[in-house]
């Protein structure tokens, strides 16, 4: 895992490539602690540089930039491609009659001579996570491409003179080529959702590069100009099967996939440790893990295992996680979390957000301790309530779709009634606004993810246009699948993906995701719906896949999710903090929110905290220092 950032610049740019790109690249030391290399082109057209996280062949032999013998390719790439080893034996069998030889043991290389042999069309073949650029000098273009579920993230902007691209909008901004201009779209998406939905950010002109896209900067009539091309929809092979497997017969094949794609996950040369949280997904992670071999420090069997435990009982999922680690022998470490503690953590944590989010506290916490433990690979089970129906949305969107028969007068007139004589949590509004809607899979997912809605954005930005559409599904008749899509695309890629980048990154620690996998993604997404969802158990399929091996007192209990108890703390130690805050908001109101609209939603939630989510006076929290942090100005 790496840190990468490059520049290229028109015929009459007076920008100096190489010392915009040092600039950049000194805000991704972070990301790659291990080595750091700078690239410039031979017309000094254009500037790479690269901080490097040595994952795979630790030698020198792995230092990014990184050029092929006649000088016309060079790569920066931060990622992960597991079937590097299958496309490396293809690569060779070409190179043996050329006479030439492979010059590492890096995916790096494969990628690079794979896109010197197939160019664009290479990027579809890559089974992993990555953000890359490569430079072709013959060409005078820039290729960028970042992998089809977005799990690593990918900057850039492009002006008439320049194009630049980084792993991270800091390091955009350190340029000294990007204003410091909030984007007012980007703020929107923000407030809607607790996240900015990609292709925007917070920054006026920087754009997020779409999973499954690349991008090619090049030169004509003197001027930079850019065309983004999808090479893969992230959910391209998640086509539902016109004849269907028997249930069981599925759930053995799924265990063979998932067995596949944890395999794939453990190829490292360093040691390697597990987020387990105590819930299904981590917890089966573990049971997949233990199946397949080896894992730990390099060349062990006993797999290191992390959990965050806090003091609150109710909150603690403490006894789980450590049932799990007894039953497939790990080697368990307990990371406690007291209010104090993350009172210390909360100024760190949030000065390593690149973005800032509601969430991401949690894995930066958790990070910490797994890297102070001498790992840095970490598996973590993110992705398993996007396939297995996890979320509140699945069942939501279940219910809807059976309340679609009644005609949407009715439906409006009732929810116009329950807003007037029962309307109090934000629960209960949510439901009323899902009554009234068109009850589709998009309005199950949508409503089920708004922390403001348009009315309430509108009303905090003085008029602004706080609507958000999320992609289409296309249609798909399934709606539980369909909801899936939504959840892949929207809150697992623009927040849990994006938190536990920046936040792993902030700490030098590659979190690796083996459920986010085309083969598995597209195998769960091809079976029925109704399979996912069951009155008796959480997640069905996953443990019909896993053929009873998780403890039952795992998987039956109510679902907890890895949070915090936030709550709690911010109306205990982080109440002064947040108080002082929301209460004069500078940064928000110098951005054009209504300051009196922010501390509005801090009193509700302190007066009603039953009735109101803390994650709404917390998103605005996060983003009042983010702003302050980064000179954010409207």
């Amino acid at each position: 895992m790496c840190g990468l950032a490059g520049i290229f610049v028109a015929d009459d740019s007076h920008h100096e490539p190489k010392a915009v790109a040092a600039r950049m690249q000194s805000k991704l030391l972070h990301r790659g602690p291990d080595d750091r290399g700078l690239y410039l082109s031979q017309q000094r057209s254009c500037a790479l540089a690269h901080t490097r996280l040595a994952v795979l062949d630790l030698s020198s032999a792995g230092r990014q930039p990184m050029s092929l013998a006649d000088g016309r390719y060079t790569i920066i790439f931060n990622g992960e491609i597991y079937n590097y080893r299958e496309l490396r034996q293809e690569l060779e069998r070409d190179l043996e009659r050329s006479g030439e030889q492979f010059f590492s043991r890096t995916d790096t290389e494969v990628i690079l001579r794979l896109f010197a042999r197939s160019g664009t069309e290479s990027f579809d073949r890559l089974r992993g996570m990555f953000a890359l650029g490569v430079w072709d000098e013959q060409c005078q273009r820039l290729i960028i491409a970042r992998d089809r579920f977005g799990i690593k993230p990918l900057y850039y902007f492009a002006s008439n003179d320049a194009f630049l691209c980084a792993s991270e909008v800091r390091a955009l901004l350190a340029s000294d080529l990007v204003t410091r201009k909030l984007d007012p779209a980007g703020l929107a998406a923000y407030l809607r959702f607790g996240s900015v939905q990609d292709p925007l950010t917070l920054i006026s002109g920087v754009k997020m590069l779409l999973p499954g896209h690349y991008l090619i900067a090049e030169r004509h009539a003197g001027v930079i100009q850019v065309h983004e091309t999808a090479f893969a929809h992230p959910i391209a092979n998640a086509e539902e099967q016109t004849e269907q497997p028997d249930r069981k017969s599925a759930a053995a094949e799924l265990r063979q996939v998932l067995e596949d794609s944890v395999r794939k996950h453990l190829l490292s040369d360093v040691p390697l440790g597990v987020f387990l949280s105590g819930g299904i997904d981590s917890s089966a992670l573990v049971a997949l893990l233990k199946q397949v071999g080896k894992v730990g420090q390099v060349g062990s069997d006993t797999p290191k295992t992390f959990s965050v435990i806090f003091s609150e009982g109710d909150f603690s999922e403490a006894k789980h996680a450590r049932l799990v680690a007894e039953t497939f022998a790990t080697d368990h470490r307990e990371i406690l979390l007291t209010e104090d503690r993350l009172q210390s953590l909360v100024p760190a944590a949030i000065a390593a957000m690149d973005q800032p989010t509601m969430d991401g506290i949690n894995t930066y916490v958790v990070s910490n301790a797994v890297k102070e433990a001498g790992v840095t690979v970490a598996l973590s089970g993110l992705g398993g309530d996007e396939l297995f129906a996890g979320y509140p949305s699945f069942r939501r969107a279940y219910h809807l779709k059976k309340l679609a028969v009644i005609p949407q007068s009715l439906r409006e007139s009732a929810a116009a009634l329950g807003q007037a004589a029962f309307n109090g949590s934000a629960r209960r509004q949510k439901f009323w606004r899902m009554l009234e809607s068109d009850c589709s899979a998009r309005a199950a997912y949508t409503i089920s993810r708004e922390l403001f809605t348009s009315a309430e954005i509108h009303a905090l930005l003085s008029g602004a246009d706080g609507g958000m559409e999320c992609e289409s599904t296309s249609g798909r008749a399934d709606i539980v699948n369909a909801v899936s899509m939504y959840e892949l695309q929207g809150y697992m890629a623009n927040t849990l993906l994006r938190d536990t980048d920046q936040m792993s990154m902030a700490h030098g620690l590659e979190v690796r995701v083996p459920f986010v996998d085309a083969a598995v993604v597209g195998y769960i997404l091809g079976l029925p719906g109704s399979w996912k969802i069951d009155r008796q158990r959480p997640k069905p399929l996953l443990l019909d896949a896993l053929d009873n091996q998780l403890p039952e007192i795992v998987w039956r209990r109510p679902k907890m999710g890895f949070t915090l108890p936030f709550e709690r703390w911010m109306l205990a130690s982080l109440r002064d903090e947040l108080e002082s805050t929301l209460a004069r908001p500078r940064a928000l109101s110098q951005i054009g929110i209504a300051a009196d609209g922010v501390y509005s939603a801090w009193r509700c939630f302190v007066d009603h905290p039953q009735r109101q989510t803390w994650t709404r006076p917390w998103t605005l929290y996060v983003l009042d220092r983010w702003c302050a942090l980064n000179q954010i100005t409207a």
